[in-house]
């Protein structure tokens, strides 16, 4: 069968097909995920397909909704990581897409601290009742990140982060399909050593070169299908590195050093200090801290953009939608790993500016003063 008749075929076979294909994006944050989504849901509607979205971040806006199509059904999970303390939500918002909006395929959007497997069970459980199938975990790594934080060369003076290390390690062993972003702001003999580090992780995931996320469109086709045999093989070889009794511990491994310290927890805590996975509001990346700043007024571009890039590094990632003085447009910014962009943009509905910061141990008073210099008058 050819592409365009496999297209064809998903189109007009939904009615009696029973699964809807789900296709999870993870990645760490700023690694691109949003812009392969923007791409996924171009070529879904130029195929004439229905596509819906679940995007979650981990703090209380939205702002990367605002880049895609209005016309795709998209649910919101904030202020919590999908991967443990909204997973049930993530659930629920999977059903009400299903039930609602009938979708050819539902793309979800991970927080960039999240761990992908932890929603195998959860879409295994909506399937009880639910038509949806797992049809691909996508991870996205960003390779620049990865050559200086990760995989540093022999000759650096900065030790890895291993925090860093132990949850992309767990993306990017989910995935059977790994993307490695940003190659082309890498040498060859970089990129080679990321790819070589990677693949120590996962060797059986496929694996794609990209810049700016831009991947083949066979790896979205695939993503389509829905057959016994890819639903069978991917789970027998993901789900079966999980027993039944890891299954239903925190694996996140991003705020403590070791399992030892939840059985400890989990038996002598109270309820109020138990890990997240076991108690379901609390967030379990209790490292990460998300900073959320209404803007009241235009702000000077200049002053603005040099904020940004003066950033301390414990900031991993920052968003937000902002008005200029000189300029009567209105922009959505996007930052990670000191590269900035600006999107013009005219938001659906009621939007007011924000500015969204995630990162680790981060001084809000500090961030504030900064920021308030580029509220003055010039």
């Amino acid at each position: 069968m050819g592409d365009n008749d496999m297209i064809s075929s998903i189109s007009d076979e939904n009615a009696v097909r029973q699964d809807i294909p789900v296709i999870i994006l993870a990645g760490f944050l700023g690694s691109g995920k949003t812009t392969l989504l923007q791409q996924l849901l171009a070529w879904s509607l130029e195929a004439g397909l229905t596509p819906a979205v679940i995007m979650n971040e981990v703090g209380d806006v939205n702002l990367d909704g605002q880049l895609l199509p209005e016309q795709v059904p998209m649910e919101e999970l904030l202020s919590g990581c999908i991967c443990c303390s909204i997973r049930g939500d993530f659930g629920v918002k999977l059903h009400e897409l299903v039930s609602e909006q009938a979708p050819d395929v539902i793309y979800v959007e991970c927080t960039g601290i999240a761990e992908p497997m932890e929603l195998v069970d959860t879409l295994t459980e909506v399937s009880l009742y639910a038509p949806v199938q797992l049809t691909q975990i996508v991870t996205l790594a960003d390779t620049v990140q990865l050559a200086d934080q990760v995989f540093p060369p022999s000759d650096a003076t900065r030790a890895p982060s291993k925090k860093l290390e132990r949850l992309l390690r767990e993306q990017v062993r989910a995935a059977n399909v790994l993307v490695l972003n940003k190659c082309d702001l890498l040498s060859d003999e970089e990129a080679n050593r990321v790819e070589s580090h990677v693949c120590a992780w996962n060797e059986t995931a496929v694996r794609v070169r990209t810049s700016k996320a831009i991947v083949p469109r066979s790896v979205w086709e695939h993503g389509l299908l829905t057959s016994q045999q890819l639903s069978s093989d991917f789970m027998s070889t993901r789900v079966s590195q999980v027993s039944s009794d890891e299954r239903n511990v925190c694996t996140c491994n991003m705020h403590k050093d070791d399992e030892q310290y939840h059985s400890a927890i989990r038996k002598e805590a109270s309820p109020e200090h138990t890990c997240s996975i076991h108690r379901s509001r609390q967030s379990s990346h209790a490292h990460v801290t998300v900073w959320t700043h209404p803007i009241d007024k235009p702000l000077d571009s200049e002053r603005f953009e040099q904020w940004l890039m003066d950033l301390p590094q414990e900031v991993y990632r920052a968003k937000g939608i902002v008005s200029f003085t000189d300029t009567s447009k209105r922009y959505m910014f996007q930052y990670a790993y000191r590269a900035t962009e600006f999107i013009p943009i005219m938001p659906q509905g009621q939007v007011d500016d924000v500015i969204v910061l995630i990162g680790e141990q981060m001084n809000a008073d500090q961030l504030y003063k900064r920021l308030s210099a580029c509220m003055d008058e010039v």
